[in-house]
C-alpha cells in the first residue's frame, strides 16, 4: 500500500483519492494540490505499509502474523523448472499472459499444442493471471493434450485442458502439496520482493536497511514475517520519479520487536532517533554482509564448515554469492589479514581495545587494505568467498570480547550507542507530524506477502 502527498499540506486543501491494481496489489494514491510551482521545486512524501508473512516451514515462535483486513499478495515470478516426465512447475511473472506463460513454459516442454498458444480456441476465457502464483504443467506428447493446475489461491484452483481444439477449465479444490510450496518459498522474504510489489524506490529501500542496520539482520530476521511502515521524500519531474530523497519516519516490526526511527536534524548533520529521543545509531552492526538484491536472494541460506566442531567457534556464518561486499560492523583496526588455517582468507578487526570481529573465507581483501588500516562501520573490507574449511560460499563472522584474565571470549554483539539522544520541543513536534503521515498507510492495510 503506497500513498503520495505534498511536502507542506495545508488545511483546507482539495484532496483525490484513486485506487488502482498493481501488480496484483493495492496501491492507494492521496495527494493534495499545492500549486504547480511548489510542486515542482518541492519533494512530495510519500507512506507506505507492506510486510510479508512467515515462511511456513520454519518454526512458529517470534512471526509477526498477517491481521484482519490485510491485503495478501504474492508477486514474484521464477523460471519454469522441469520436474521429470513432462511436468513443468513456475510461479507467474508479473504483467505475464497465458501466451507468454505457454511459450516460457514450452521452453522445457517442448509441446506442440503450446505452441499454437495465440490461436488456440477459447484461450480469451482463461481465469486471469495473478503474479506470482503457482502454475503446474503435464504434457502428453501422444494425445497432444496438457494439463495445466493453477493455484490462485489456497482455497482457489483450477484445472484447466489445453488441447489444438480448444481449452477446458474446471475449478476444482486446491492441491495441498502447491499450496504448502506457495507458503513455504523462501523467496518472499526477500525485502525486494515486497518493495518491488508497490513500487518503492531502490534507494529508499537500502536507506531503509542502513537505518536499521544495528538492530535488524535483514539476512537472517525477514523469513520469521514483518511489518514495515515507511515515509520518504520522493522528487518528481514531468510526471515521473526523478529521485528520491530522505527516509523521514519508519515503523519496523520484526519477531514481534517494534523498532521506529524518524529523521532530526539539530543542526549538526541530522540523523535517526526512536520516538522516545534515543540516537538509532550502535556501534556493531548487525551483519557483516552488505545487504542488497544479490544477497537478498541468499536469506535462508546458511553454509556450515566440513569439520563437526568448528561450532565451537560459536560463530555465524552469512551465505552470499561470491564477490559480495563483506563490511566492518564498527570502527576499528586492522588485527590480522591473511590466510589462516581452516578460517582461510581472514580479516581480524580490533575495537576500543576490547573487541574483536573476526571475518573468514574471504574471498579477497579490500584494495589497501593492511596490518594497522583503520576502518569505519560499514567500510568494505573483502568479498564473500569460499576458503579455508568452507561447503560453499560465505563469510564466517565471530565476536569477541577480552575476558578478565586476558582471553578473548566468543560473545553475542554489544547493543551500545553510539550519539546523545534528543529532548528538544521542536524534535517531538517532528515525531507527531511522522505520526500522523505513517498512520494514513497503517489505516488502509497493509499489503502482505503471502
Amino acid at each position: 500500500m503506497k500513498t503520495t502527498s505534498c511536502n507542506h499540506a495545508r488545511k483546507g486543501n482539495r484532496l483525490s483519492l484513486l485506487r488502482r491494481s498493481f501488480l496484483g496489489g493495492v496501491w492507494f494514491m492521496l495527494s493534495t494540490f499545492c500549486g504547480a510551482a511548489f510542486a515542482a521545486t518541492q519533494p512530495l512524501i510519500e507512506v507506505a505499509a507492506f510486510g510479508a508473512a512467515p515462511v511456513s516451514e520454519l518454526g512458529q515462535a517470534g512471526r509477526e502474523k498477517p491481521r484482519a483486513g490485510d491485503y495478501l499478495l504474492r508477486p514474484w515470478g521464477g523460471p519454469a523448472a522441469p520436474q521429470g516426465g513432462g511436468e513443468v512447475e513456475t510461479r507467474i511473472l508479473a504483467a505475464e499472459t497465458w501466451v507468454d506463460l505457454f511459450a516460457r513454459v514450452n521452453e522445457q516442454l517442448q509441446s506442440e499444442t503450446l505452441k499454437t498458444g495465440p490461436s488456440i480456441p477459447g484461450i480469451n476465457v482463461l481465469p486471469g493471471l495473478l503474479p506470482g502464483k503457482y502454475v503446474r504443467f503435464r504434457a502428453s506428447a501422444e494425445s497432444r493434450r496438457v494439463e495445466v493446475d493453477y493455484l490462485a489461491g489456497a482455497e482457489e484452483s483450477y484445472l484447466i485442458v489445453v488441447h489444438p481444439d480448444g481449452v477446458q477449465v474446471q475449478r476444482q479444490a486446491s492441491d495441498p502439496k502447491l499450496v504448502d510450496k506457495m507458503r513455504s518459498d523462501p523467496a518472499k522474504a526477500s525485502l525486494f520482493t515486497a518493495t518491488d510489489a508497490i513500487g518503492l524506490p531502490e534507494a529508499i529501500v537500502l536507506q531503509l536497511v542502513e537505518i536499521f542496520a544495528g538492530d535488524v539482520d535483514f539476512h537472517r530476521e525477514l523469513h520469521l514475517g514483518y511489518r514495515c511502515t515507511i515515509a520518504y521524500e520522493v522528487h518528481y519531474r514531468d510526471g515521473h520519479i526523478d529521485q528520491p530523497g530522505r527516509v523521514l519516519a519508519v515503523e519496523f516490526v520484526v519477531r514481534n520487536r517494534r523498532l521506529q526511527a524518524y529523521w532530526f536534524d539539530d543542526g549538526n548533520g541530522g540523523g535517526y532517533y526512536t520516538e522516545s529521543g534515543r540516537n538509532m545509531r550502535k556501534v556493531f552492526r548487525r551483519s557483516p554482509v552488505e545487504f542488497s538484491r544479490v544477497t537478498s536472494g541468499y536469506t535462508l541460506a546458511r553454509f556450515h564448515p566440513i569439520l563437526g566442531t568448528w561450532r565451537a567457534h560459536r560463530g555465524e556464518d552469512y551465505a552470499a554469492p561470491i564477490g559480495s561486499r563483506v563490511l566492518a560492523t564498527a570502527d576499528g583496526s586492522v588485527e590480522f589479514i591473511g590466510p589462516q588455517g581452516q578460517y582461510g582468507n581472514l580479516v581480524i578487526l580490533e575495537h576500543q581495545n576490547q573487541f574483536l570481529t573476526y571475518y573468514a573465507h574471504l574471498h579477497g581483501f579490500a584494495p589497501g587494505l593492511t596490518l594497522g588500516s583503520r576502518v569505519k562501520g560499514g567500510q568494505m573490507i573483502g568479498y564473500v568467498g569460499m576458503t579455508g574449511l568452507a561447503t560453499g560460499p560465505h563469510v564466517h563472522y565471530e565476536f569477541r570480547v577480552r575476558s578478565g584474565s586476558g582471553e578473548w571470549v566468543s560473545v553475542p554483539a554489544p547493543e551500545q550507542v553510539e550519539a546523545p539522544s534528543v529532548n528538544t520541543p521542536s524534535f517531538f513536534q517532528a515525531v507527531d507530524r511522522y505520526r500522523d503521515q505513517l498512520q494514513v498507510a497503517a489505516n488502509a492495510h497493509f499489503v502482505i506477502l503471502d
